[in-house]
């Protein structure tokens, strides 16, 4: 079988309908031209066709996205599907299947090959034969099984068009309803976000792929079926029926791969792209320039490994955002009520590919699990299993009197964690791990955070009366023209890409700020004032390298460390200022 082998877009639907009919055929015709029927060897070659066949965007167009919201539990068993999703728990079980099965004729004795992978159904044989299960020729393999959701935060504008996919779809399904789809456990602790409509099913991955980590974003092609769960089996409930996908294949989810339609971004593109967003963020934040601009360098942050120190995050709290006039509703998901704090996530989901708010309620607090917890074998969500470049916007203006219980100082000492050191704890009966992750903090607050962030900056006066004058007139909510279309997908391919530039310092530049901090420290002492911190240079250090990757530039150059140094100044300046005429 060769692998390269195209396919006409309208001959694609045939793998859509009766994906495991052409699996069987690319078998049979694999057995026939080769003596090696390695089970192995075949799954890969299976894998490289079907991703051959959907190799572009209009043929993947053909495949319906699995959806339980949409059309739930109606998909046709056996169809292919397409799922963004990521893996809640990789460890799901292992499964032995029945892979190649050497097949008997008890009439004529006569024997043949026969290959079932990618399903849980068992060999369809014609009358007259049987399964030998007594063969050497047997092949069983082990198919590794994942529980992955909803990719938690999915901004609306990186969901897969479901409308090109709608002819495809009608076609695929079966009105039936035959089964209920019921899960075998509680799948409500399953999902990070409480209170938010998602998908969910059981993915089944089979060599040479294997079941991707934790927490992984990934784009599944894949057969869709009813069935069942070997750890369901073990808990009692093998009478209960899953959603499975049988992947074919998969792909990691890249956040700059999601504006794929648009010319690859230049380098002199960066200085306009540099100016819209800046523009745009002003708008936002009610024309407070200097607070739009840490806002920039936040959402362009990233954190970066470096033996054990982790550089290049920034985490922001947005200082002076008004509590909301509204009586606070009883949470009954991680939704915002203050109207000025949604404004700002709203636009910001606009912008970036994933954005989860946490609204810090004293009841949710008190109640939410936030950090994921692993009973009898099962993974449970906490609402810090993100997947990585994650925006989470903690909102504290909702934040009242009132005691915080025990699981409440656990949850924001989670947070903090993650904040500091970029590490969300995975609670596992024997020993808790410490998985690495790559989250953007954005707090809003109406005084100082009572988290530590790496860059505090309190709104100008005209910003605060901007989102003052938003309480209880949702009209005001309209005063931010929109960007048109084309301009709001250049500024998410601009952060994307600015965001995962490769960066260095040279030495030179290095060199000279060393010597400046030697002299400043120096300086201060000398006047008899407070010295520069080791802390506050690596900020103004990790502002620096924002600044220069804001315009396009692969290396710290004196100009973009001039303006990290001048930004800074002003950034403290109005801080004290702000301090001062609070007091």
């Amino acid at each position: 079988m060769a692998s390269s082998t195209q396919v006409a877009p309208e001959l694609a639907l045939e793998y859509v309908h009766s994906p495991l009919r052409v699996i069987h055929k690319l078998y049979d015709e694999h057995a026939s031209e080769t003596d090696d029927s390695s089970v192995n060897n075949f799954g890969k070659l299976a894998q490289e066709h079907f991703q051959t066949v959907f190799a572009n965007s209009d043929s993947l167009k053909h495949i319906p996205v699995y959806d339980q919201a949409k059309v739930p539990n109606e998909l046709k068993s056996g169809s292919l599907v397409r799922f963004r999703c990521m893996v809640q728990d990789p460890s799901y079980g292992e499964e032995l299947h029945l892979t190649v099965a050497r097949v008997l004729n008890t009439e004529t004795g006569e024997t043949q090959q026969k290959f079932s992978q990618f399903t849980d159904m068992e060999h369809t044989l014609s009358d007259g034969w049987e399964v030998d299960y007594g063969s050497a020729h047997n092949v069983f393999t082990e198919k590794e099984v994942a529980y992955c959701v909803s990719i938690p935060g999915q901004s609306a504008w990186t969901q897969l068009d479901q409308k090109d996919n709608l002819e495809s779809a009608m076609e695929a399904m079966s009105l039936t309803g035959a089964a209920d789809g019921s899960h075998g456990a509680d799948v409500s602790v399953k999902y990070p976000i409480p209170g938010t409509a998602y998908s969910a099913a059981l993915v089944k991955f089979y060599a040479p792929n294997t079941a991707p980590k934790v927490s992984s974003a990934i784009d599944v092609i894949g057969i869709y079926e009813l069935g069942r769960n070997a750890k369901a089996q073990d808990s009692g409930n093998e009478d209960k029926l899953w959603p499975c996908i049988h992947a074919i294949y998969y792909s990691e989810l890249q956040p700059q791969n999601l504006n794929s339609m648009l010319p690859e971004l230049q380098i002199n593109d960066y200085p306009s792209r540099h100016h819209m967003c800046l523009s745009h963020l002003t708008s936002v934040l009610g024309g407070d320039d200097l607070a739009a601009q840490y806002l920039l360098l936040h959402l362009l942050s990233k954190t970066v490994r470096v033996q054990d120190a982790k550089v290049g995050k920034l985490s922001l709290n947005l200082i002076g955002i008004p509590t909301s006039d509204q009586e606070q509703t009883a949470q009954t998901g991680f939704n915002l009520t203050n109207p000025a704090s949604k404004w700002i996530s709203d636009a910001i989901s606009q912008l970036v590919p994933y954005n989860v708010s946490i609204p810090f309620d004293l009841k949710l607090l008190n109640k939410s699990t936030f950090l994921p917890s692993a009973e009898d074998g099962d993974l449970q969500a906490g609402a810090l299993q993100l997947v990585q470049g994650t925006e989470v916007i903690c909102d504290e203006t909702c934040l009242s009197n009132g005691t915080l219980e025990e699981r409440g100082v656990r949850n924001l000492h989670a947070v903090q964690t993650a904040i500091i050191d970029q590490q969300v704890t995975y609670l596992y009966p024997f020993q808790p791990i410490e998985m690495p992750t790559n989250l953007r903090f954005l707090v809003l607050s109406t005084g100082k955070s009572i988290l530590h962030n790496d860059c505090d900056v309190y709104l100008s006066s005209s910003a605060k009366q901007f989102f003052k004058s938003m309480q209880g007139s949702p009209s005001a909510e309209q005063q931010l023209r929109p960007l048109d279309p084309m301009h709001t997908e250049q500024l998410r391919q601009y952060l994307e890409c600015a965001r995962h530039m490769e960066f260095s310092i040279p030495q030179p530049v290095s060199d000279l700020i060393s010597n400046e901090y030697a002299q400043a420290r120096r300086a201060a002492h000398k006047e008899g004032k407070k010295m520069m911190t080791q802390e506050e240079l690596a900020l103004t250090i990790t502002v620096a390298r924002l600044v220069s990757i804001s315009k396009g530039e692969v290396e710290l150059s004196l100009t973009s460390w001039n303006e990290a140094v001048e930004l800074e100044r002003c950034r403290r300046e109005r801080n004290v200022q702000a301090k001062g005429s609070s007091n």
